[in-house]
């Protein structure tokens, strides 16, 4: 859903290096698995009857589902994920699966109205489907010969990011209760802009922008996909797109060719013809609406687009909300008399669509994060005081709650819980401790969601779902007792609250989302609010003299307010349609609810051994680092619950300009991760200009001549590594510690200056100071590292972290004998801080390195000095010696320069210039002989943020001027980048 994997032409690999960290699940976890004909759905203990239930509607749907691409998949692994709160889902062929994470989110306007492992069953198995409509033609051939990496990759750079995700959307609207093209929110952004005269070319609609906010890839393709089916009338119009596509990925835009095929259209005019389309029948539905007055409360101090969400008013006409937006990261703020005053800034919110404020205490769901293993992690409640700004973590900090409510005296919340087993529940809570007072009884396992109370804390307002239909129900805070208020029906209902004799709601009733009321007495519906694009989150202070709701406009949300006046309100009685484009696909579908009529009969039940599959083999082909520093050709192995990854292959190290066999192997089954390693390497370092000492006409003379080292290297490495997630707050923060015992045989080495043997740099008369590097022999190492990072969170448009900081340690030995000796200690320090306009950033470094040198010989008279590889950075630009003590340091401002959003036809589309101004310093002394000197360059990097064409991941290319201070150079560089996802 959220999660989903792109690759480029050949994988741009993330990992498979000695420092990946596999997103697996703790080893007490047991698995289990069911099989059908067509799947094998592997679940952790706990989680049976899911299990069971997902690999029943998975057969059921296994055929229609696929139908109208053209090819039905063959059989394939589901792996349910029960320990997560991250409400997610994806398919990958790196291995090929699907993973599915259990926790419903409690957000309407994402959830809709359909069991969450249904929406997920629906819209991954589309994405199994895609995968399968594309092993066709030269596609497979490029899976025989290089594996699922370059089949994955060839597929995903010939249809567009839009396709898979929109067509996947498509399907789950069609198939279940409420997918998202049935909820207006989806299209919310979209609709705005171009309502708003934003109607943005096709290259900066999908690729994006800094400039403007655009909605992701799954908005956009959802409209093509959709208006496309409808335009045509034909169902199987995208199968036959790319089926034509996929045959033959290589033709550079063969997608957009293949629409011209079938429609007459390329791409991009296809795109602006449905955003003409869909701007004309919005623009008529708007120009029908009465609007609703308000009065707005938020104020904004640029155009950047920025929600003010989930409104809480105060009596004091103050007014809390959670700020976002393109340049800004979630912030607590406060209107307070049209000023913004900031609260706090909250870690990674698990947005349940709502906030609860009581008194002066804001109550939020944050999540929280198990600190080794990846795939399980928390919800939390949090709280802060709005006046004072202290923070507290209610909850244990193993808890699963999704949504809460503070009562009116502060002292209890009502709270959503979601267990491991997918059951959900309303507590209870102790305001003070988190303790558990009492919990609803809920044997049908009903989905209750976004609780609130009433002002005189007796009752709770929340939201029921249940086989696709949705009501309003009220709860006796002291019994427990249900009240009905409104009968199960399809409409996404969302957001109550509880105000005297009303309850007031969110509603698409009329199409667009509104704000809407229901009398408990009677159970009249009333309409409160006629909204240009949509209004949501109504919030009423205690006085109740006001309702403060979100009025979204064309720079994000708004906070405004209309008097609390039933007599206004317009009595309503009957629902409208959901989009023509959506029914439309239900129509053509024709199997509207589904994935309700799976029949759930009682499968085998076995056990899943981690054992099995821990040598599974997904791609012998190209492999590149993003950083497009290492390439590999190989074989690459991950077993399907990520527990053991393997690398075998030959590894080009594109800054030595060398290259070596390598065997890898890391098994993180455990709490510490096991590393083992073999490579048959050949090296080689250019050290650039070395000094050395020469008495001349009875001076003491020192020379530099350039000198570079070439040699085979054989080495076996094994060692331990400990990564920990320690973030809590609106800072990353992680640190992890290794340790890894090598031992590297050493042949033909050679020098340029002598060609081989012994290396002389540095000499007085005829004694030999010492020997750089080592000759052939034997190193026996040790190496221990300790890394930590406390990031502050980003925006879109942040270049570096606001604030934050980074520590590497790295500690080289040879404690174990063998030939050769040497010690080295490296630390490098970051700081980032942020500058004088709103994105720029002031960064820079310190670190220090020393280098254990001895002019010692051993029994037969060599000397036996090793320097391991530098480890810290140096000065820009400039050449330099090794010796014992080197100190460096630089400074740095980095600002965004530009934002053009040009697209140059569709080979190149430019989203962002940027520059970096840099200061750096080297000193370097040595205690072996007389020699200290510094070095310090400054410049300028200016660089291009852009994508190539039409490819949805962007990379950055620049240029890099560099003035020597000392010595004096001058030095123009490219500085090729990395892609970022």
């Amino acid at each position: 859903m959220k999660k989903f994997l792109f690759l480029f032409f050949i994988h741009l690999s993330l990992g498979l290096t000695a420092q990946e960290v596999l997103e697996n699940n703790p080893p007490s976890i047991k698995f289990y698995q069911v099989n059908t004909p067509h799947f094998r759905v592997i679940f952790p203990e706990g989680f049976e009857a899911q299990g069971q239930r997902v690999a029943n509607t998975l057969e059921f749907i296994h055929d229609e589902e696929a139908k109208t691409l053209g090819s039905i998949p063959r059989k394939i692994s589901v792996i349910l994920q029960n320990q997560s709160a991250v409400s997610n889902g994806f398919v990958s062929v790196l291995p090929r699966r699907s993973e599915f994470y259990g926790m419903p989110p409690q957000d309407y306007n994402y959830l809709g109205n359909t069991d969450w492992l249904d929406l997920l069953t629906s819209h991954e198995y589309r994405h199994i489907a895609q995968y399968q409509h594309a092993f066709r033609g030269f596609n497979k051939a490029f899976y025989y010969l290089f594996g699922g990496t370059a089949f994955a990759g060839m597929a995903q750079a010939a249809a567009p990011m839009w396709f898979w995700e929109g067509d996947a959307v498509a399907t789950e609207t069609a198939f279940t209760a409420t997918g998202r093209g049935r909820i207006p929110n989806f299209s919310l952004v979209f609709k705005t802009n171009l309502l708003e005269g934003r109607t943005f070319n096709y290259h900066k609609q999908y690729l994006r922008s800094y400039k403007h906010n655009i909605p992701d890839h799954y908005v956009l393709g959802y409209h093509m996909v959709s208006y496309l089916r409808q335009r045509t009338n034909d169902p199987e119009i995208w199968g036959k797109i790319t089926n034509r596509t996929w045959t033959v990925p290589f033709i550079p835009f063969r997608f957009s060719s293949s629409i011209k095929k079938e429609t007459g259209l390329y791409v991009s005019d296809l795109y602006h013809q449905m955003a003409n389309d869909f701007k004309k029948q919005w623009q008529e539905d708007l120009d029908k609406l009465e609007l609703t007055p308000f009065e707005t409360i938020s104020t904004r101090s640029n155009s950047a687009y920025t929600d003010y969400q989930y409104p809480q008013a105060m009596d004091d006409g103050s007014v809390v909300v959670m700020k976002s937006g393109i340049g800004d990261i979630q912030t607590f703020s406060r209107f307070v008399d049209g000023r913004e005053e900031k609260i706090f800034r909250p870690g990674i919110v698990n947005d349940a669509g709502m906030l609860s404020l009581s008194g002066n205490t804001l109550i939020w769901t944050e999540y929280g994060f198990d600190p080794r293993y990846l795939v399980r992690n928390y919800s939390l409640i949090k709280s802060v005081d709005v006046g004072t700004g202290r923070k507290k973590v209610i909850s244990p900090r193993k808890s699963r709650y999704t949504s809460a409510a503070l009562s009116p005296d502060g002292q209890k919340l009502a709270a959503v819980e979601t267990t491991t087993d997918y059951k959900t529940s309303l507590a209870i809570l102790t305001a003070a401790t988190g303790a558990v007072e009492r919990r609803m009884e809920n044997p049908a396992n009903h989905y209750y969601s976004m609780p609130r109370w009433s002002a005189d804390g007796n009752r709770i307002v929340l939201l029921k779902t249940r086989e696709g239909k949705k009501s309003i129900v009220v709860i006796d805070a002291v019994t427990l007792k249900e009240q009905v208020l409104t009968e199960p029906s399809d409409e996404n209902v969302g957001h109550p609250i509880l105000v005297d004799d009303y309850v007031l709601y969110n509603s698409p009733l009329s199409g667009i989302d509104n704000v809407y009321a229901v009398r408990i007495s009677t159970k009249e519906k009333f309409q409160v609010t006629s909204s240009r694009y949509g209004a949501y989150n109504p919030s009423v202070p205690p006085n109740g003299k006001f309702i403060y709701y979100n009025e979204q406009t064309k720079n994000g949300l708004d906070v405004v307010r209309v008097p609390f006046d039933p007599s206004a309100w317009k009595s309503v009685s009957q629902n409208v349609l959901g989009p023509a484009y959506a029914q439309s696909l239900i129509e053509q579908e024709a199997h509207p609810g589904l994935l309700q009529q799976a029949p759930q009969g009682a499968l085998p039940v076995k056990r899943y051994s981690k054992l099995r599959g821990l040598i599974n083999p997904y791609a012998w082909g190209l492999n590149v680092e993003t950083d497009l520093t290492q390439a590999t050709v190989g074989i690459l192995s991950r077993d399907l619950l990520s527990t053991t990854s393997v690398n075998v292959g030959y590894n080009v190290d594109i800054n030595e300009r060398t290259g070596a066999w390598r065997a890898g192997l890391s098994y993180q089954g455990l709490f510490p991760i096991l590393d083992l390693s073999v490579s048959l390497a050949n090296r080689q370092v250019d050290e650039g200009a070395y000094p050395y000492e020469r008495v001349v006409g009875g001076d003491t003379v020192v020379f530099e001549r350039n000198l570079t080292f070439d040699w085979k290297e054989t080495t076996v490495q094994g060692g331990l590594r400990i990564p920990l997630l320690l973030t809590r707050s609106k800072y990353h923060t992680d640190i992890s510690v290794s340790n890894n015992v090598g031992y590297s045989q050493i042949t033909n080495f050679k020098n340029s200056i002598t060609n081989g043997g012994r290396v002389l740099p540095y000499t007085l008369g005829d004694s030999v100071i010492f020997r750089d590097y080592a000759d052939n022999g034997s190193l026996v190492y040790n190496t221990l590292s300790f890394t930590a990072d406390h990031l502050l969170k980003q925006s879109r448009r942040d270049i570096n972290s606001r604030w934050g900081q980074r520590l590497i340690l790295n500690l080289y030995t040879t404690p174990f004998g063998g030939d050769f000796s040497g010690f080295q200690f490296s630390g490098y320090g970051l700081l980032y801080f942020p500058g004088i306009g709103k994105h720029h950033s002031i960064w820079g470094y310190g670190a220090y390195q020393y280098t254990k040198l001895s002019n010692q010989r051993n029994a037969e008279g060599k000397l036996d000095n090793y320097i391991f590889r530098n480890r810290i950075p140096t000065p820009r630009g400039l050449s330099f010696p090794r010796l014992e003590h080197f100190y460096t340091t630089s400074f740095n401002y980095t600002l965004p320069l530009w934002y053009p959003d040009i697209a140059i036809g569709p080979l190149l589309n430019i989203q962002r210039f940027r520059a970096n101004a840099f200061f750096d310093y080297g000193y370097i002394t040595s205690d072996i002989i007389t020699y200290r000197t510094d070095y310090a360059s400054a410049g300028l990097e200016l660089k291009v943020d852009f994508n190539i064409m039409r490819f949805y991941p962007q990379f950055d290319l620049g240029v890099r001027y560099t003035k020597g201070i000392k010595p004096s150079v001058t030095e123009f560089e490219v500085l090729i980048g990395t892609f970022n996802f």
